[in-house]
Parts: C-alpha cells; sequence; structure tokens
C-alpha cells in the first residue's frame, strides 16, 4: 500500500475542508439571504402584529387599573358620607354658600338646590353635615387636579354640593343656584345600579368639554338610597395621562366607547369623526369586531391595522391605528442590502481560496516537523524511561504538548511515589468519619422503647446525616416524673463544624431543661450562652415542648423551626400547628422566645421533623413540600410510632427518587395515650 505522508494529508485535508466549507457556507448564505428577502415582509408584519397585541393589552391594563383606581376613591367618599350618616354628632356643622361669581377660579365648595320646592331650613341639617366632604375632597383634587374637573354629590332631599372651580358659570351672584341632579346620568346609574360605575363619554354642560363621571351610591344610617357622589374626568386630560403614545407618522392610539363613540379631546391627530362608523379609514366589519369582541388586530381595505384590547372597568376598547406603509418601509432597505452582501460574497470566497490555498501548504511543513519529533520522544517516553525528555522545538501547542509529556514523566515518577502515602492518609480520615459518625449518634436516644416502664405514651425517633456527619439532632428526656422535654433541632450548614455545634447546643438545651422553667426561658439561656464565642456565625432552629404527661398538656417554644404536625383523633387528620415563631438559637443575644400551648388528648399523635423532610427535592428540583408530607402521615394513623417514621422516610424516597440527599432527614413520632386511655 503507498504511504501518504501527513504533510500531504493536512495539504489536502485543509484544502477540501475549506473548499466544502466554503461552497456549503456560500449556498447556504445566498439562499439564507434570499429567504431573508422574500421572508421579510411577512416577518415584519408578524412582529408588528405581536408588539400591537403586547402594546394594547399593556396600556388596557394600565387604563383598567387607572380608571379602577378612580373608581375605588368615588367608592371611598360613599362609604364616608355613610360615616356621616351615622354618627353625625362626631362632625361639627359646615355651612356651604351658594356658588359666587368672586370666588371664579377659586377651588371652593358650593351649593346648588333641585329646585325652588326645596327649602334651606328644610335641608340646612344634610348641608351643615355634608359639608364636611370639603376636608376630605380638598386631598384628592390636589393630587389629580390635572385629571379631574370637579368633585360633587346629589341627595334625595334636593341639595347638591360640588368642589370645583367654575363659579364664573353662576347666573346671579349671590342667590339659590337651581339644577335638577336627579335627571343626570350619573345619578340615575348610581341609584339604579346600587354601585360605583361610569357613565359613557358626553359634553360637560359647564366646560363644555368631553367629560366621563364616575359616581357612587351612599346610604343613610338606616341602609335607605340618600343620594350619589360623583367625579367629573375630563377625557383630555384622562387620554394624556393613559392614551397618549408616539407610534410615528400616521399611527395613533385612541379610546372606543361601549356605544361605539371615539374618546380623544378635540387636538387629537386624525381623529375627526365622532364614531368608529363614521371613520372613513375603518371598515364596517372592523367597527363590529372592535365592539363585539374583547382583542384583536385586522388590516382594513385601505391596508391600515387596527388593534384593540378591552378595558375591562368600564367596557371601553384601547385602539392603535398603524399604516402597512410604516411597517413594511424597512423591506426595500432589506431588498438592496441582500442583493450587495450577496456580491461582496461572492468576492470574498474567490479571495479566501486562493488564501487558503497558500497558507495550506506552508502550515503543513511547519506542523509536521515538530509532530514527528515529537513521536519519537513519546516512544522513549512510553518504553518507561522516565528520566528521558522530549525536545522542544516552538512556544506553540506542539511546544506545550512536549512540556506536559515531559511534566508528565515526572509526575509519574512522582505519583508512583506518593500513591502509598495518599491512599493510607485516606483510609485514616475515613476511619475517623466512621468513628465521629458513630459518636454523634451515640449521643442521641437509640434504645426504644426509651421508657418501657412508662404505659402513657410511645416514642420513636430517627436521624439520617446527609453526610458523614450532620447537623440535626433530637431529644427526649423525662424533666420529672410527669413532664416529659421534646427537642428537634437544625443546626445551620452541614458536615463536621455542624457537628460540633450541634453537641454542645444539644448538652446546653438539656442541662438547662433539667434545671426547671418554660421553654421560651431555657431557649433565653441556652442563646445567650451559644451566642459567647461563635465566630463562626452558626446558629441552629430549636422545637423544644414540654409535656405534661398526666393532662397531655404541652408547652412549647418554636425558634425558627418547622412547625409541627398533630394528628387529633377526634377528625381522623394531621393537621400543623402553626404558632407564632421566633428567632433562631445563637442569631442575638438577650432574645425573648415565644410560647404556645397545646393539648394531646388520648389517641392523638405528634410529629416532630427538621426541613430535611419539607424541603426534600426530586430530579426536577420539586419540593416535598408539607402539603405532601400531611398527606403521608393521614395513611399511617394505624401505625405504631417506629412504622410511622419508617412510612415516611419512604414517602420521602419515594418522591426524591434518584436525587441525591441534600440534607440531613431527622423525624420524631410520640403517641400520647393518657392516663386514662393507656397502651396496653
Amino acid at each position: 500500500m503507498k504511504r501518504y505522508p501527513i504533510r500531504k494529508k493536512i495539504q489536502g485535508m485543509v484544502l477540501l475542508l475549506s473548499i466544502a466549507a466554503l461552497t456549503i457556507t456560500s449556498a447556504v448564505g445566498i439562499i439564507c439571504m434570499m429567504r431573508i428577502r422574500s421572508d421579510s415582509e411577512k416577518a415584519l408584519t408578524h412582529q408588528m402584529e405581536q408588539s400591537l397585541r403586547n402594546l394594547t393589552s399593556d396600556k388596557a391594563q394600565i387604563a383598567s387599573v387607572e380608571l379602577e383606581n378612580y373608581a375605588q376613591t368615588v367608592a371611598s367618599f360613599a362609604q364616608y358620607i355613610a360615616g356621616l350618616y351615622a354618627n353625625p354628632n362626631d362632625y361639627p356643622p359646615r355651612t356651604v354658600l351658594p356658588a359666587r361669581k368672586a370666588n371664579a377660579g377659586i377651588l371652593t365648595m358650593q351649593r346648588t338646590l333641585k329646585d325652588k320646592s326645596v327649602k334651606i331650613d328644610d335641608i340646612m341639617k344634610d348641608m351643615e353635615l355634608l359639608g364636611n366632604m370639603e376636608a376630605v375632597w380638598r386631598p384628592e383634587f390636589a393630587t389629580n387636579k390635572k385629571i379631574i374637573s370637579s368633585i360633587f354629590l346629589g341627595t334625595e332631599s334636593g341639595l347638591m354640593l360640588c368642589y370645583d372651580t367654575k363659579s364664573d358659570l353662576t347666573p346671579d351672584d349671590g342667590k339659590e343656584v337651581y339644577y335638577d341632579h336627579s335627571k343626570s346620568k350619573w345619578y340615575k346609574l348610581a341609584k339604579e345600579t346600587g354601585r360605583t360605575c361610569f357613565t359613557d363619554v358626553y359634553t360637560d354642560s359647564f366646560g363644555f368639554e368631553l367629560t366621563i363621571t364616575c359616581s357612587a351610591p351612599f346610604y343613610d344610617e338606616n341602609g335607605n338610597f340618600a343620594g350619589a357622589v360623583g367625579m367629573d374626568i375630563l377625557i383630555s386630560n384622562l387620554y394624556k395621562a393613559i392614551v397618549n403614545i408616539d407610534l410615528g407618522n400616521d399611527a395613533y392610539a385612541f379610546l372606543v366607547d361601549g356605544s361605539g363613540r371615539l374618546i380623544a379631546p378635540p387636538d387629537s391627530k386624525g381623529m375627526t369623526a365622532e364614531t368608529i362608523y363614521q371613520d372613513k379609514d375603518i371598515d364596517t366589519k372592523i367597527s363590529d369586531e372592535i365592539l363585539s369582541g374583547s382583542t384583536g388586530i385586522s388590516l382594513s381595505s385601505k391596508r391600515i391595522y387596527f388593534a384593540y384590547t378591552s378595558i375591562e372597568s368600564t367596557g371601553w376598547k384601547f385602539c392603535v391605528r398603524i399604516p402597512e406603509s410604516v411597517i413594511l418601509e424597512p423591506v426595500r432597505d432589506v431588498g438592496r442590502n441582500v442583493i450587495l452582501t450577496m456580491v461582496m460574497f461572492i468576492i470574498a470566497f474567490v479571495v479566501i481560496l486562493v488564501i487558503v490555498a497558500v497558507v495550506a501548504q506552508r502550515f503543513s511543513e511547519r506542523l509536521t516537523t515538530p509532530i514527528i519529533e515529537l513521536g519519537r520522544d513519546v516512544e522513549e517516553i512510553s518504553g518507561g524511561n522516565l528520566d528521558y525528555r522530549a525536545e522542544i522545538y516552538d512556544n506553540d501547542e506542539i511546544g506545550d504538548l512536549a512540556k506536559s509529556f515531559n511534566d508528565m514523566a515526572a509526575s509519574l515518577k512522582d505519583y508512583i511515589k506518593n500513591l502509598a502515602a495518599v491512599t493510607a492518609e485516606k483510609e485514616r480520615i475515613g476511619a475517623e468519619l466512621n468513628v465521629a459518625t458513630q459518636i454523634q449518634a451515640d449521643m442521641l436516644p437509640r434504645i426504644f422503647p426509651p421508657f418501657p416502664e412508662r404505659k402513657e405514651f410511645d416514642i420513636y425517633a430517627t436521624m439520617n446525616p446527609a453526610k458523614e456527619v450532620g447537623g440535626d439532632f433530637y431529644d427526649f428526656f423525662l424533666v420529672d416524673n410527669d413532664h416529659l422535654a421534646l427537642v428537634m433541632a437544625d443546626v445551620s450548614g452541614k458536615g463536621v463544624p455542624a457537628a460540633l455545634f450541634m453537641v454542645i447546643a444539644k448538652t446546653l438545651i438539656k442541662n438547662r431543661t433539667q434545671m426547671g422553667g418554660t421553654p421560651s426561658e431555657i431557649l433565653a439561656d441556652v442563646n445567650n450562652q451559644l451566642c459567647e464565642g461563635n465566630e463562626a456565625e452558626l446558629f441552629v432552629t430549636v422545637w423544644l415542648g414540654i409535656l405534661e404527661i398526666s393532662t397531655g398538656k404541652v408547652i412549647s417554644s418554636n425558634a425558627g423551626h418547622e412547625y409541627p404536625a398533630v394528628y387529633r383523633k377526634d377528625t381522623g387528620h394531621y393537621e400543623l400547628l402553626k404558632a407564632k415563631n421566633s428567632p433562631a438559637v445563637a442569631t442575638m443575644e438577650d432574645m425573648r422566645f415565644k410560647q404556645a400551648e397545646f393539648t394531646l388528648n388520648p389517641g392523638d399523635n405528634l410529629y416532630l421533623y427538621t426541613d430535611g423532610v419539607a424541603e426534600a427535592t426530586d430530579i426536577h428540583d420539586e419540593l416535598y413540600g408539607t402539603d405532601r408530607m400531611i398527606d403521608a402521615l393521614d395513611t399511617t394513623i394505624n401505625m405504631s410510632v417506629e412504622d410511622v417514621l419508617k412510612a415516611m422516610r419512604k414517602s420521602v424516597d419515594d418522591f426524591t427518587g434518584e436525587a441525591p440527599q441534600f440534607d440531613d432527614i431527622t423525624m420524631l413520632s410520640l403517641k400520647y395515650y393518657g392516663s386514662k386511655e393507656m397502651k396496653i
């Protein structure tokens, strides 16, 4: 077989790959550019439609929130008025004068009467009571003076109070002004619907501007309809606040009310018609879709896009108009750029091909010589001569490879020498960790039943560390003949530091508990002792409970630990005992710990655990959670305390599957029989 030197192979391979790569790249590039040219219009149109949908949806939501704020404000006015009627003696009388031209342009409270049959003396009490609304309306008007034109109320007794600056419209200075508010749409809507509502858009009879009114009913102390309160909102200001956006030439946004009326100030660009049916740019079919649909986008016969979305609080539609020509303007630029790019790509293809052929030849010669020499050196080293060193030609990757082979030869000698020592050290550390694991396990109660002479309760506990040693611990012991202490705790961190802190914490808690006192007092003293010299800033979450065996009464204190679960025999289910938590122990000196009480009745079970149970995760990072834990506990109600913990561990393991255990899993189960229902 004819031998081909590696130099020739590199030359041929580089040249062939270059030609193939450039050919494929050129073909793919030309095809892609052609497709870009043909698909750009579709892509731009799709992008525009999606952008318009997002824009109308976002703006409609903003408008709905803004209008809902006005509705909530008016509703709060109605509630305040109801409070005035309910407690009239709590408010001073406020006299409200008729509108006067002298107050023109000044924000003031003024009154009107329904007609001449209404006498001031008859409504004086109502007027002086409702005059207190000025104190409520003044800050609202100051906050939203660019939106609100007037705030007012009307009563069934024929009185109307207004808070605005329109005194210059009063016909007779100083005399009573008559206006039948009961015929106004805002008043009738509030009275008939019994809720806060918006009117359709109308032309304000005072300021001659497009306006909407938000009104709400109010009731007297007997629950009878007493009148309505309203707030006028100028469309021009509302439009600027929630609608006005810059979409470019010939594109704009507008509002449409439920009857199809265009809502916009008189100076809005493009808004010449009063209703969408009068707008020549909107087809009748599109107008019907806007009024009947909740959201959508359509292209009219005049090649204009109209996108719309409903505003929930009023039933209006937020609409956007944008001509198709504005969207497709970039397509022409894309076409010219595609042709220019194709020409430049062909020229670059030819130039690159020539350069590759020359460079490939020189590169192969420069590359292969050091490789051949390195191959001979490697054969010498691989033959067992670890004292041999390869010759280094250049400061490049091949030179780095030669250095690596030299370093490998030296490292192999050192590795063979140190392997035995490392292996022995690893075995020693492993043996010490095994001893530490055994010592930690021996510190926890492991003989069950722990109190075989006591028939009032059964108890069982387990601890499975995530590492060789862990920071979780449990404990239980008799404080005296009638009190059993229960401890469940979790030290921050993992491994040896947590285990050492666990030993100290467990010892302090047990010693202090045996001295007597409430759980909160015990944890306070232990907290101060653990804070001393805690340079590692470790802390421990603790649930400490003391069971009065004769009565089943439990006094507990929870320092940042998981809520315990209790089985009630009378309900047949487990539930979490959610008492107020205190901070973890050893976080800060001189802390006070909260305390709670509950009672175990004969037949009840208590289940304590650490966060290794609730926060166990499967391979999809989903948490086991307390809801799943409670469901699993409900399947164990007829089991012994030992079988309860076995079943719970199996439930956690089945959930996590192949996912590794990241945290210590510690559990304790106690079944209370009581003195009258002691176990047999």
